[in-house]
């Protein structure tokens, strides 16, 4: 009697890694198929908070923003005068530290929080507040409100979460 081995002689050895078994495969595939989703949206969340970037673009538009803050007050005190800087989109600034922000416009005509409004004490608002530049400025007025503000949303970090175009009354 005579028994057939087939191919198996002289053969190498079946032998599989624990990563190429297809009952692995199978079972865990859901989970490596997330791992590069979760690794990214960690990475992203690690990363610097907000679009600011301390480059060229981002340095153009604050010089643009303090330019037209100038212009604001040395306009035609004789009529009303909204800047045309309003236009721009200020999302970019998102996550600039709020002191930069500052350092770049200069003092904040106002600061703002859940109940009040008040005048910022030395160069910059109170922790607790939000700081606001005046976009905008009416004839022979110095009323406060009923124009464009800049805002800087602030957290706890001392960064400016959300820097937005406001309009008061």
């Amino acid at each position: 009697m005579e028994l057939y081995l087939g191919d198996r002689l002289g053969a190498a050895p079946q032998s599989r890694e624990w990563w190429h078994d297809s009952g692995m495969t199978a079972r865990y595939r859901p989970f490596v198929s997330a791992l590069p989703c979760a690794l990214t949206a960690f990475l992203v969340a690690c990363s610097t908070p907000g679009n600011y970037r301390n480059d060229a673009a981002h340095e153009a538009l604050l010089q643009t923003l303090r330019q037209c803050l100038v212009e604001v007050s040395t306009s035609a005190k004789s009529k009303d005068f909204i800047s045309p800087c309003i236009a721009r989109d200020v999302s970019s600034l998102n996550g600039i530290a709020r002191q930069r922000l500052v350092d770049a416009l200069g003092p904040p005509r106002l600061c703002l929080d859940q109940t009040e409004i008040n005048f910022p004490q030395k160069d910059d608002c109170p922790a607790k507040q939000y700081p606001l530049w005046s976009f905008y400025r009416h004839a022979g007025s110095i009323d406060i409100g009923g124009g464009p503000q800049l805002v800087c949303v602030t957290d706890t970090s001392s960064r400016c979460v959300t820097v937005e175009w406001r309009r008061t009354r």
